[in-house]
């Protein structure tokens, strides 16, 4: 008797339906296919959601972050100016930029010829790094013109801080940032207008940041 072996297009039917079995995962191997139309809306709409809930989050810290340091800056020039004042009886001045690079404009850093100094009363002269935003800043000794001429205090409507004393200044500050400073340092509570009373003063067409130092 012959042998029974399959003709080949018995094979070939039993191979098609073995490629078809593996292709729709009968024989234990994981079908392979794309994601559907639905399923990308799905995704990027989580995406998406996400986005809206993650980046004001970040934008509000990085805000946070650059008004802390203005702060961290005010606390280190408010100690500063104190211990100079104690030993020199006068305030000093600190300017950023270039143009002053003298010792004359670096009374808290640089070396002066007083022998009352005993300095340095801050660990670098001030500059442009000190801004958190990468612009000007400088510490005055004669509340004027940078100041609104003077600083309501009491939020009442009158200068109660003029002539001598020492204010930082930065530029390049956006309001928010600002707003900030002022309730952190004016709890946001004096007049009606934070921008024009307190410690910390604030002008809008030159994001122009004024903050009372010391008033001698």
């Amino acid at each position: 008797m012959q042998p029974n072996v399959l003709s080949p297009l018995c094979n070939n039917n039993w191979d098609i339906a073995f490629m078809k079995n593996r292709k729709m995962g009968w024989l234990g191997s994981t079908a392979q296919r794309g994601f559907t139309f639905i399923e990308l809306v799905v995704v990027i709409a989580v995406i998406a959601l996400l986005a809206g809930v993650l980046i004001p989050n970040v934008t509000s810290v990085t805000k946070d972050a650059k008004a802390s340091k203005i702060l961290q800056l005010y606390d280190s020039m408010r100690t500063a100016c104190e211990r100079y004042y104690i030993d020199m009886g006068s305030l000093p001045i600190e300017y950023s930029g270039s143009s002053y690079n003298s010792a004359s404009y670096h009374l808290l850093s640089l070396t002066q010829s007083s022998s009352n100094w005993k300095g340095p009363y801050i660990d670098h002269p001030l500059s442009t790094g000190d801004n958190p935003f990468d612009s000007t800043v400088y510490l005055y000794n004669s509340i004027g013109s940078h100041a609104s001429n003077g600083f309501d205090l009491n939020g009442d409507g009158t200068d109660d801080a003029t002539g001598t004393g020492n204010y930082l200044v930065l530029w390049g500050i956006p309001s928010d940032t600002a707003q900030f400073v002022d309730s952190a340092l004016d709890k946001g509570n004096l007049g009606s207008d934070w921008k024009t009373s307190g410690r910390v003063e604030y002008v809008s067409s030159e994001k122009k940041l004024a903050i009372l130092i010391l008033d001698a």
